[in-house]
């Protein structure tokens, strides 16, 4: 055998074992459902509570495979409403950008085909797995998708320059932005990111599952960030130190975020009234109804929404009311075994973007 080979071989036995193959594991015994102070529920709860909704909020763990599938199931719930109901059921992604929208339609119509649209929509790692079960029900049913985040660029220059420094922009570029200047954090969201970062640098990056299972860090895992980062541009390590305008930068470019996917979802509702809209996102942009929700009743006061709260946790089955009350209208614990931010982040490809 050649040394390559050899080498080669040695990289793969030193791997961990792959994560168990996404058939093998029944999701559907994975996950409890709760409303918001504790009390059992179901997945038909939550879907006969979306008639009185206009939007249903579902706050995601990106890698949670669990929570992707509780998307499509509540995603099917949420059709099946629709057709008895004659109410039309629009889907909203952060997951895509509102400069891309004509490239989402386009597929929606079938004018292109996927991996054209999944290039050109700058689709986020690991799409074929986590969102596009989402987005093909959407197209089966002949709904719309919303392509509701603001472009990355954008809140990049937010991060690194400032909210005002989105003044600069064309008008052209604003057409993919909330209005300016977009609504400052409230005060409990303020409080609620503040905490997050605090604590990032005491969280280790890298804990392989078993050590964690175990209370135990990797030695070298000097990359810090918490298991589930908001879905903004918050870096993957802190620096040593959290100056001032860092932070109130990354604070406005967080709820630029916000601002652009309350506004796209607002925007829908006003041009097609009746429509019921499931915007799926990272947890953070909706937990305890802050982020997105608040944003929603600047942009159109009165909206009746409904927020779920995906929540990966060791004891699923245990609903903790010092940890999960009031963190949505309902909380789904899902397991945290089955998380794949390990696998992804510290040994796959990428990360969600």
């Amino acid at each position: 055998m050649s040394p390559r080979l050899l080498l080669i071989g040695l990289v793969i036995m030193t791997l961990p074992a792959p994560p168990v193959a996404a058939q093998e594991v029944d999701y559907a015994q994975r996950f409890r459902v709760f409303t918001g102070q504790g009390e059992p529920a179901t997945l038909a709860d939550i879907g006969r509570a979306m008639a009185a909704a206009e939007v249903v909020f579902v706050g995601e763990a990106h890698t949670d495979p669990v929570g992707h599938f509780i998307e499509a199931e509540l995603l099917r719930e949420a059709l099946a409403y629709g057709r008895a109901a004659a109410r039309p059921v629009a889907l909203s992604l952060e997951m895509f950008e509102r400069d891309v929208q004509l490239v989402v339609d386009e597929y929606l119509r079938g004018l292109i085909p996927e991996d054209q649209f999944t290039r050109s929509a700058r689709a986020w790692d690991y799409y074929a797995s986590d969102y596009r079960p989402l987005v093909e029900l959407a197209k089966a049913a002949g709904a719309p998708v919303i392509a509701a985040n603001a472009p990355r660029r954008y809140v990049n220059r937010v991060t690194r320059l400032g909210r005002d420094a989105l003044d600069e922009l064309s008008a052209e570029a604003r057409r993919f932005l909330p209005p300016l200047p977009y609504p400052e954090p409230s005060a409990r969201y303020r409080g609620a990111w503040l905490a997050l970062m605090a604590a990032m640098p005491m969280q280790p990056r890298c804990v392989p599952p078993t050590a964690a299972a175990a209370g135990q860090a990797r030695p070298d895992s000097a990359a810090t960030v918490p298991p589930h980062p908001p879905a903004g541009d918050a870096p993957r390590t802190m620096p040593s130190s959290h100056g001032a305008a860092f932070m109130e930068n990354g604070l406005h470019a967080q709820a630029l975020w916000d601002a652009a996917m309350a506004h796209a979802v607002a925007s829908h509702l006003a041009a097609q009234p009746g429509t019921l809209v499931l915007h799926m996102v990272g947890g953070f942009h909706v937990e305890n109804f802050t982020g997105i929700p608040e944003q929603v009743q600047h942009y159109r006061p009165q909206t009746r929404s409904l927020v779920v709260s995906l929540q990966p946790a060791a004891d699923f089955g245990s609903f903790d009311p010092k940890e999960h009350t009031g963190q949505g209208d309902y909380v789904i614990l899902t397991d945290q075994s089955l998380d794949q931010d390990y696998q992804r982040n510290c040994l796959g490809p990428g990360r969600p973007r």
